[in-house]
């Protein structure tokens, strides 16, 4: 299937993450998202707030980039960027307390976010990290965040050795089937045919820090 450039422009999650990132690039990226009517916006929980004045629609990163911080402190976060603004929280997962063998993490990263996102009428996407994980671990995070009551599952950050691919794609997409959660293909997406090739597979969102380039 291919696709438009208006169909590319919903699905994108365009990022301004950078950590030179100014606020002059924020207003400038905002600028960018309105002017190609890009789904979202997606930035730091400290440039929400300006983002929120220029664009309908911020998705704020929590734990980013690593997702190591303490839960009660990326609950903290997402409190403070729905307060900014923020309509949706893309949530990196402790992958590393996780792959350690603590199931629980995902619980406590999650359960209050989505929570208190719901009665905010707020969307929850949770990052994986998918590079570092096998496709056991992948498929059982992706329940256990839908568990949780997330909208979406998230492969990466963008910000590791590795984004998103087929076979980590293919994998988050059977694991949430007949669940009410969607799939967001991330990291390493720069071209059209990448671009193309996840939505062909049935992902919903796409992140990237460009857009033009994703275009036929």
């Amino acid at each position: 299937m291919s696709y438009t450039p208006e169909q590319i422009a919903d699905a994108l999650d365009y990022a301004v993450l950078n950590p030179l990132a100014t606020i002059e690039d924020i207003r400038h990226g905002c600028g960018f998202a309105n002017k190609h009517c890009l789904q979202s916006i997606c930035v730091s929980t400290a440039n929400v707030r300006w983002a929120a004045s220029i664009h309908r629609n911020v998705s704020a990163v929590i734990g980013f980039p690593h997702g190591n911080a303490n839960p009660f402190a990326k609950h903290e976060e997402a409190k403070l960027a729905i307060h900014s603004g923020a309509k949706e929280l893309d949530v990196v997962l402790n992958y590393g307390r996780y792959l350690g063998g603590d199931l629980t993490t995902i619980h406590h990263d999650l359960g209050g976010i989505c929570e208190y996102a719901r009665e905010h009428d707020v969307f929850v996407k949770a990052i994986l990290e998918t590079c570092h994980y096998t496709h056991k671990q992948i498929a059982d995070a992706c329940q256990r965040a839908a568990a949780e009551g997330v909208h979406w599952v998230k492969t990466s950050t963008g910000f590791s050795h590795g984004g998103a691919t087929v076979e980590a794609v293919t994998v988050m997409l059977d694991a949430v089937k007949g669940c009410d959660v969607q799939v967001k293909a991330s990291g390493g997406i720069k071209t059209y045919e990448d671009a193309a090739k996840f939505l062909n597979l049935g992902c919903t969102r796409l992140g990237a820090s460009s857009f033009l380039e994703l275009l036929p």
